[in-house]
């Protein structure tokens, strides 16, 4: 299954991401479990860092309803969706052989 999204840094905060820039990931997960890591790893990123989240997808024909709940269930941040937002990098992670948001 895979997640996308985008992090942007509008708020000037120093950050892994240059003030002003967007990154997306594109995260392959062989488990579904994993999904509680990423969020809770996403989570303090966007927190930490004052990142805002842009563009979050989830593959839903790759995924079970259980997993899409327990998506639901453990990431209640507010998403903004934007067509047009400029990616300055993409960067895509496999879960068994990566680490990711370190």
């Amino acid at each position: 299954m895979k997640i996308t999204y985008m992090l942007w840094n509008q708020s000037g905060v120093d950050s892994e991401i240059p003030k002003g820039e967007a990154w997306k990931w594109i995260l392959h997960l062989e488990h579904e479990i994993e999904i509680y890591s990423i969020f809770k790893n996403l989570k303090q990123k966007i927190d930490g860092e004052k990142l805002i989240l842009v563009n979050l997808q989830i593959d839903q024909q790759c995924s079970s309803d259980e997993f899409l709940s327990i998506a639901l269930e453990s990431f209640k941040e507010p998403v903004t969706y934007d067509d047009f937002m400029p990616v300055a990098r993409v960067i895509s992670a496999h879960t068994e052989t990566d680490l990711v948001l370190n």
